[in-house]
């Protein structure tokens, strides 16, 4: 036998093998052995056979890993799957590809990887005038936007996708789907009255489930039909849906119907008088959903809402401190995961490293002082080393807009404050390096906001007590997560994601520094940070004018501020407007070149260019506009 031969003999045996593994994977929503899975999947790659065919199994595989959860896994497969796609020239494998990078990558937190991921499939569906791709490469970045918080955005997107399916019969399957999508922007947008309206068509249009993607679909129905209900107080109607979730649950083994339907459960026994059994089911579906790193979010409102209508304020507080301290816990993990992932792919050697090989070699990194001791580490990076640094703190950036984009929808608020910082450090006399440093590392000074509620985020009004409270850990979380990060040279960007809230009379957190005792580069972040956030609107405020700010700012001097910085701060933005007059444009340049972005613009840009016929009238009425 011939070694060539020997080759394809092993690729048939191993292609057969992938075959059925994925195949039953996918039938049940389980495997035996998931790490085995993966690694066929893996190898499918390599070896011999039908392009086509590896190219199918491989797609399978990572949808497999995203229903079941492990949407980490998924995402590695997914890649791989890309790059194959591309070396053999198929489109079509390759624009599925990039929508299943896109469905990892927001159900781990990465919306940046997921919008990219979506804009290059859109490009591609619509270069191939291919409408079926298109119309679920639109449900799936609406789902992406659900994950992130930007419900309007992504009930567009909803409308974009049905309008696809009332022209395409390939799509009519997706229907119910998309209706039970809009269902729960609704529910999260509090119009209950339209998420019943749309609750009501998908159930209506929805078949019996066959396969574990359908069941897990209907299983969410179900959910969001019950918390609908029980919006408006009808009980009995809210239980016997929370019954149907739990029937179609127990047709999958998939983890996410399973706290889909214990979410239902627990939601109608507490709005039903029984709230013990309730509590107790929510809570341990919370932990079940952490563990899992999926739909923490939805537990958590699940449980806020429960506990608002026990009145048990005090207690819900408390509980919900210490959920939402997993919940960050979680975040995070994710962030560095994403992190780590990124340098790999600039540093081939670490590949194959454990999060628990990470966390040791960042135990190591904090020994040693030169990297991380301020000025002695920043003057370090030379020159020849920042383009370096930029590429290794891509992803992080990417993640921190992201974070913000649920307070500025621009998601340009963190170039303009870091490029603002920068000059502000400029005309203080500060080095080169500082000077390269601050632009960067102030743009992560709110990445803690990936720990933050979206109810939080998006109120419109003002938090009230407990709610800012939780709103401060935002500081805490940030500087954890990039002192975690393993890039060197960070403690500039820790400090300022620690301290940029702290306030020169001591008045500030989280740790209540005062004067020259908060790090000089949190105090100019500190004015950067503040006049962007007034000149621009938020959920729960309208933007102010210029002068207006200025005025704010030198009322907070010697208060909020240290007088010296003050001064040159206003001096500067006075001779900012004089010689640029469009501060925003000046500012947010910075903005024009990060990928995520453009990728972002490209897709507002396309929803909003072109009426495309079969819009429903259900959505007329929703925009962009945050």
């Amino acid at each position: 036998m011939t070694d060539l031969t020997k080759i394809t003999i092993e690729s048939r045996s191993l292609l057969k093998q992938a075959e059925e593994q994925i195949s039953l994977a996918l039938k049940t929503g389980v495997s035996a052995d998931a790490r085995l899975l993966e690694a066929l999947a893996l190898q499918l790659y390599d070896i011999d056979g039908d392009k086509v065919q590896r190219l199918g199994l491989m797609l399978d595989a990572a949808r497999f890993f995203y229903i079941s959860g492990k949407a980490d896994r998924g995402l590695v497969i997914a890649e791989k799957t890309r790059r194959f796609a591309l070396e053999v020239a198929d489109a079509s494998s390759s624009s599925i590809a990039l929508m299943l990078i896109g469905v990892c990558a927001a159900d781990t937190g990465n919306l940046p990887l997921a919008m990219e991921a979506y804009a290059d499939a859109l490009s591609l569906a619509q270069k191939g005038e291919n409408l079926v791709q298109e119309g679920k490469i639109w449900q799936n970045l609406g789902v992406a936007l659900i994950y992130s918080g930007l419900f309007k955005e992504a009930l567009a997107c909803f409308s974009r996708a049905l309008s696809f399916a009332n022209r395409t019969p390939e799509l009519k399957s997706f229907v119910p789907g998309l209706y039970t999508n809009i269902a729960l922007c609704n529910l999260n947008l509090d119009d209950i009255g339209q998420g019943l309206v749309a609750i009501k068509k998908s159930i209506e249009l929805s078949a019996d489930p066959s396969d574990a993607h359908s069941v897990l679909n209907r299983v969410l129905a179900e959910n969001y039909y019950t918390r609908l209900l029980l919006e408006v107080s009808n009980f009995e109607s809210a239980r016997d849906h929370a019954r149907a979730a739990r029937h179609f649950a127990a047709q999958s083994k998939s983890p996410r119907a399973d706290i889909s339907a214990s979410v239902a459960e627990g939601l109608t026994e507490v709005f039903s008088g029984q709230a013990d059994v309730g509590i107790s089911r929510l809570t341990k579906t919370l932990e079940q959903a952490i563990a899992l790193k999926v739909t923490a979010r939805e537990v958590l409102v699940a449980l806020v809402k429960a506990y608002e209508f026990l009145g048990q304020h005090d207690k819900a507080l408390e509980y919900l401190n210490k959920m939402l301290e997993a919940q960050r816990k979680t975040q995070q993990i994710n962030v560095l995961q994403h992190v780590k992932r990124h340098l790999e792919q600039l540093h081939p050697a670490e590949q194959g490293a454990s999060l628990e090989d990470v966390e040791q070699a960042l135990k190591k990194l904090e020994t040693r002082a030169e990297v991380f001791q301020g000025r002695v580490a920043i003057g370090e990076l030379k020159k020849r080393d920042q383009e370096l640094f930029i590429a290794r703190i891509e992803v992080m950036e990417r993640l921190a807009v992201a974070a913000e984009l649920r307070d500025d929808s621009s998601g340009k608020h963190s170039y303009r404050v870091g490029r603002l910082a920068q000059l502000l450090a400029r005309s203080t006399g500060s080095s080169d390096s500082e000077i390269f440093m601050i632009d960067i590392a102030a743009r992560l000074h709110d990445i803690g906001k990936v720990g933050i509620p979206d109810g939080i985020l998006l109120k419109p009004g003002p938090l009230n007590h407990s709610e800012r409270e939780i709103m401060k850990t935002h500081a805490t979380i940030g500087a954890e997560v990039l002192a975690q990060s393993q890039i060197p040279h960070m403690k500039m960007a820790e400090d300022i994601a620690r301290y940029h809230h702290e306030w020169w009379d001591g008045s500030g957190y989280p740790n209540g520094l005062s004067g020259t005792n908060i790090p000089l580069h949190a105090r100019m972040t500190a004015l950067a940070d503040v006049f962007d956030a007034l000149t621009h609107m938020r959920s729960y405020k309208q933007a102010w004018t210029v002068d207006s700010a200025l005025n704010e700012i030198l009322a907070l001097r010697g208060c909020q501020f240290e007088p010296r910085l003050t001064d040159q701060f206003l001096a500067l933005v006075s001779r900012l407007r004089r010689e640029h007059g469009d501060l925003d444009k000046l500012l947010g340049a910075g903005a024009e070149q990060s990928q995520f972005l453009l990728s972002r613009q490209k897709i507002q840009e396309t929803l909003e260019s072109t009426h495309v016929p079969g819009m429903p009238p259900l959505l007329s009425r929703f925009d962009l506009q945050r």
